[in-house]
């Protein structure tokens, strides 16, 4: 990669900030009036905020590997929960440093496999260790546990397998290290100074829907306005004690818990804001906040994520770079996860490698170029199986997700500015029309037949399976390459149509 200087003449840091579960809806830049992200609304304002930005795979494992590589899943091979990305993948952590900046990593990881409970060979068979070397994928400062959703007295690892214990509530402990990263590098002599890139991923507000008490009572659940598309659990729905007592009442308790949560982070990034500030790198630094999927929490009778609804593959994505961007942007062109790396390298003023299939945006951020409105974002959930303690889960017979059985299908969709359209491998499932209809209540395919999907939506999905070489096969072909002990793909060149 070539040593290209931004606009400024001088290479910008990267702030990039990652937290799980969260829908794009869930912010009061977007609408929300019942929440309070004064941050998230300040750093919108002074950047650009994308409302229609999609989570490839809505699921943390291949929807985070997406984000860091570029690629769609069955290029970068990682299909399910729980799977691992290859160690040699090209990924961020490894192009930024061969780019000269200073890497660090604090928070979840969960793209090594099976590392969180313990049963690989690669971390000393230590539960959310994760050890030097390739695992990390070129991320030298490391303060992470692989998969863990204790938010209250965490634990997480740096160099030796020894956990560090978390007092209170874990993103607080976080953002600690975070603000003590930034500090480190903006406040180095001049002569061993080097641009840094963080990336900073909170667990939150990820089940169990948990928050800090003077966040949590920012919200009083009685008085919540659901949204409109909440559902009480359909028949045959996997209930929880607390849905099965009071589904409508344990719904807005669970909102509120999540708003809470959301709520506590938004005060984080305030403090690193202001940490950024205080340095005097705010207008040098990339800063981007984003989500690797939403949550559904009621709508459409479901739960948590893998769903191809909005509240599950609309996920919130802004970016603030002042000498780039101008302030107060908001852009209606969809946006997938793998265009966010080569976006941002652009953006950075860094060639985009060789490998990486999304799309680099960065001159619609500059002002260099026309935003492209009738682009589209794939979205997929490769296969009905999760790995899980060294075997498969069938997600559709898995209650944790919230699904009657055989409801969570494999599913190919896309979703443009103004339609969601998405197959099953029997066929069209849904197609919504989504400005009229922006709570997809009204399922086209389900009132009207599928002849009511219009040619040009059908032949730009298409178009989306030929370029991705995607078989669209079902469960047990994709399950079948992957290799439970490791979660490593172990024959990548049957995945795509070549």
């Amino acid at each position: 990669m070539s040593d290209m200087p931004d606009i400024q003449g001088k290479r910008p840091n990267l702030l990039f900030v990652l937290v799980d579960q969260m829908r794009h809806a869930a912010m009061g830049c977007a609408g929300e009036a019942q929440i309070s992200t004064p941050n998230l609304d300040r750093l919108a304002r002074g950047g650009a905020m994308f409302r229609n930005a999609v989570s490839t795979v809505p699921v943390c494992t291949p929807a985070r590997a997406c984000t860091l590589t570029g690629r769609y899943p069955l290029s970068h091979t990682t299909l399910t929960n729980n799977s691992m990305l290859p160690n040699d993948m090209p990924s961020m952590g490894k192009m930024l440093k061969a780019d000269g900046y200073s890497t660090g990593y604090i928070g979840k990881w969960h793209l090594s496999g099976e590392a969180y409970i313990g049963q690989t060979p690669y971390n000393e068979f230590q539960a959310g260790y994760i050890p030097p070397g390739q695992l990390r994928h070129g991320f030298d400062y490391w303060a992470v546990h692989h998969c863990s959703h204790a938010y209250w007295n965490a634990t997480y690892y740096r160099d030796e397998p020894e956990p560090i214990l978390v007092e209170g509530w874990e993103p607080d402990t976080q953002t600690d290290l975070a603000i003590d990263f930034v500090h480190t590098h903006a406040e180095a002599e001049p002569s061993r100074r080097r641009p840094f890139a963080l990336v900073l991923s909170w667990g939150p507000p990820h089940t169990p829907f948990t928050a800090p008490s003077e966040f949590r009572e920012l919200y009083d659940a009685e008085g919540f306005e659901l949204r409109r598309n909440v559902l009480l659990p359909p028949e045959g729905f996997p209930l929880t004690p607390e849905l099965a007592e009071d589904g409508e009442s344990a719904l807005r308790e669970w909102t509120a818990n999540y708003y809470g949560a959301i709520s506590s982070l938004d005060h984080n990034l305030g403090r690193l804001l202001d940490a950024l500030e205080r340095h005097g790198v705010a207008d040098e630094t990339v800063v981007v906040f984003t989500s690797d999927h939403g949550e559904m929490l009621g709508s459409h009778g479901q739960l948590y994520k893998v769903q191809p609804w909005d509240e599950s593959i609309r996920v919130p994505l802004i970016m603030r770079y002042p000498r780039a961007i101008d302030a107060g942007r908001v852009l209606d062109m969809p946006m997938g996860q793998p265009d966010i790396l080569p976006t941002l390298l652009g953006l950075m003023g860094l060639r985009v490698p060789d490998g990486v299939e999304g799309d680099d945006l960065s001159g619609v951020l500059r002002g260099e170029a026309v935003e492209p409105v009738d682009r589209s974002a794939l979205m997929l959930w490769v296969c009905s199986a999760l790995t899980w303690g060294m075997r498969w889960q069938y997600v559709d017979d898995y209650s944790g997700l919230g699904a009657p059985r055989g409801f969570v299908r494999p599913y190919r969709g896309i979703r443009t500015r103004t339609h969601t359209y998405v197959r099953d491998r029997s066929g069209p499932w849904l197609l919504y029309e989504n400005e009229r209809d922006p709570y997809q209540m009204h399922n086209l395919i389900a009132s009207r037949g599928p002849a009511m999907v219009p040619p040009e939506i059908d032949a730009e999905l298409q178009g989306w399976l030929d370029r991705t070489g995607d078989l669209f096969e079902d469960t047990d072909y994709y399950k079948d390459q992957i290799e439970l002990e490791t979660g490593l793909c172990m024959a990548p060149e049957k995945l795509v149509r070549h």
